[in-house]
Parts: C-alpha cells; structure tokens; sequence
C-alpha cells in the first residue's frame, strides 16, 4: 500500500488527475519530508495514464516503479531522463502505485496512485435487416451497464437503451437504406460512487434496402458451373476466379467470404459483387453476392425469375465438389439450408 500525505483521490473519468505530495512509500523506507517532489497522474484511460513529476531538486535521471500487489514489492519499469512517462497496457477499472526513484542513487523521490477508468464498449456492428440493427458491445462484468446512443439522419445522439450483463443489444423498428450512427459508454458503482467510461469509437452503418418479391415462390434453386464464365476481362471471372472466392466444402458453391455466389434477374441489380441477404420461409438466412446476371430474354417481364424453371436464385458451383443428391436433382432447395420458400430478399447499401 502506499502511504500519502493527503487523502487518497481516485478519479472516475478519463480527464481526470490526481495530484498528491507525499511523504513515505510503503514498503519502502525513506525520509522524504524535506523534499519537495510533487507527481500528477493525468490523461487517464481503461488502458494507459501519463505520469509527470516535478521537484525543486533536479536529477539526471529516473527509475520508474510499478508495485506488485501480488508480493507487496516494488518493481523496476521504465528509465527515463524526462519528467513524464506514458504508462500503457494497463486494466481497465483497477488501482496501481508507481513510485520515482532518482535514477543515479535509487532514493525514492515520491510515489502516486491512481485507478483507471472504466472500460469503454467496443461497438461492432454484428447483424442488420432493412429494420433493424444488432451491436456488438464487447465483453462486460455482470455488474457493467452499457448505455446505447443512436443519432439518426438530421438529428442529434439519443439514448436508445441500455443493457447491463449482455454482450449485444438489437435497434429495431428502423428504416431501410438510412444511415445510422451509434455510440455507447459504460457505467458500474463501487460502493456508493458511480464510475463511467469515456464514450466508445463511433460507428456507422446502413440498414439494408428491402426488394420486391415475385409471384413464384422460388423453392427451386438452380445452379451453373462457374467454369462456364470464361471471359476473363470480364467482371463476373474475376469474382469467381479471384483469391478472395473459395468452394464451399460441404455444397460445392463458390464463396467470397460468408457469401454464396449466385446470379439474379436484373431487377435486384447488375452490379458485381453487389451483396444481399435471403431469407427463406424455414427461418434460415443466408447471405449471397451477385456473380453474375440471368439474361433478360430468359426471366419474366420485371426480370425478377427464370421463366423455365421458376427459380430466383441461381448457384454458381465446383461441379466436382457437388452433393451427389443436387447433380440428379438440380436443385438446391432440396438441402435444408436452402429449402422452403423465398420471403426477402434485402440489398446491402455500404
């Protein structure tokens, strides 16, 4: 423990300092009550403080040390000939001692303690609809309350919600294609003194934009080889043949990330790689981008189907990396992850 001529001060907020002088260390035994040494922690975070010192004496100098609570001992940290020194990866919420040391004879010039802030929320955005959003918070205590501000197009931050013990937290009854921006700050109690972190990063995203449906109901899920693109100046090879597009193990379609490749009819857009979310009537969502475009001359009058077979959505496949059961077949729908009917159909904006 360290000792200080003054009452201990714990700051609460990332801008608050503490400024103590003092007059023993702990376990360490030196006559400081001639010395006029003063030492200020400032710039307080979660993670890191800057510690600054000032004396009538002055030294070449300093040894900075940081107090093992575990041993009650002190141990070296840093060197410096300046007066300040940026303390990092610290933890968030939690009480350390440094002391100062003349640097030449280690006289123990004077020592602080100070508790860093509350971890602030980690926001990420995890899901989105066309009506809602789900926000990733980061890992929190039990006892962590987490306070959600959204700020809408034209208006100003507003608190939104709050959840305390829970890892994410979903906005809902928004607009489609509208920007939204979200911010959050975390806030505990120590015994009858509530502590709040600095507000997180803000994040920005776009709800996606709800398309229109046909009158079929998509159950059949035709597929093409992807060996079949052969142009390779085109847009469409350079997808499906690019580093970032793998085969899918276990059903044999091409991938670009959590994607499933798959031409649509040119109502839902002829833009490649432009990415959408389906969502079938088992309740399964998948997430696809567009790899290339079903001709016009062989989809319905508002290109939103394939006349011949009734299909939607068409897989862009490895032929031998498919499931025996769909080369019979040709159709996908017959897995469960893709079968049922078809019910939205929502394009990403961002």
């Amino acid at each position: 423990m360290c000792a200080f001529a003054e009452d201990e001060y714990i700051p609460n907020t990332t801008t608050d300092s503490v400024n103590v002088s003092f007059a023993a260390i702990g376990t360490i035994e030196a006559d400081l009550n001639k010395k006029s040494f003063e030492i200020t922690a400032e710039k307080i975070t979660d993670h890191s403080a800057v510690l600054k010192w000032n004396s009538e004496q002055l030294y070449s100098g300093y040894k900075i040390c940081k107090q093992n609570v575990i041993n009650n001992k002190w141990e070296e940290y840093a060197k410096t000939t300046n007066n300040e020194i940026n303390i990092k990866k610290l933890s968030a919420d939690t009480s350390y001692c440094f002391s100062i040391l003349n640097g030449a004879t280690e006289e123990v010039l004077g020592a602080i303690q100070f508790q860093t802030a509350v971890k602030a929320p980690v926001l990420k955005i995890k899901d989105k609809t066309s009506k809602k959003i789900v926000l990733s918070l980061g890992k929190h205590k039990k006892n962590e309350t987490v306070v959600i501000y959204r700020k809408a197009p034209g208006k100003k931050f507003k608190k939104i919600g709050e959840v305390t013990g829970k890892s994410t937290f979903t906005d809902k009854k928004l607009k489609g294609n509208t920007n939204y921006s979200y911010k959050a700050k975390t806030i505990t109690k120590k015994g009858k003194t509530k502590l709040e972190s600095a507000f997180s990063k803000v994040v920005k995203t776009k709800t996606l934009l709800k398309m229109g449906l046909p009158s079929v109901s998509g159950k059949t899920k035709t597929f093409a080889y992807y060996t079949a693109v052969t142009a390779r100046s085109s847009p469409q090879y350079k997808l499906l043949n690019s580093n970032k597009c793998t085969t899918d193990k276990e059903t044999g379609i091409r991938m670009v990330d959590d994607c499933y490749c798959v031409a649509l009819g040119s109502y839902y857009g002829t833009k490649i790689g432009t990415k959408y979310k389906i969502t079938f009537s088992n309740g399964n969502t998948i997430k696809v981008i567009l790899c290339d475009q079903k001709a016009n001359r062989h989809t319905d009058s508002k290109h939103q189907y394939a006349v011949n077979n009734k299909d939607i959505v068409e897989f862009y496949v490895q032929r031998n990396m498919m499931p025996r059961a769909i080369r019979g077949r040709g159709n996908y729908g017959i897995l469960k992850q893709f079968s049922g009917s078809i019910v939205s159909i929502e394009k990403y904006m961002d």
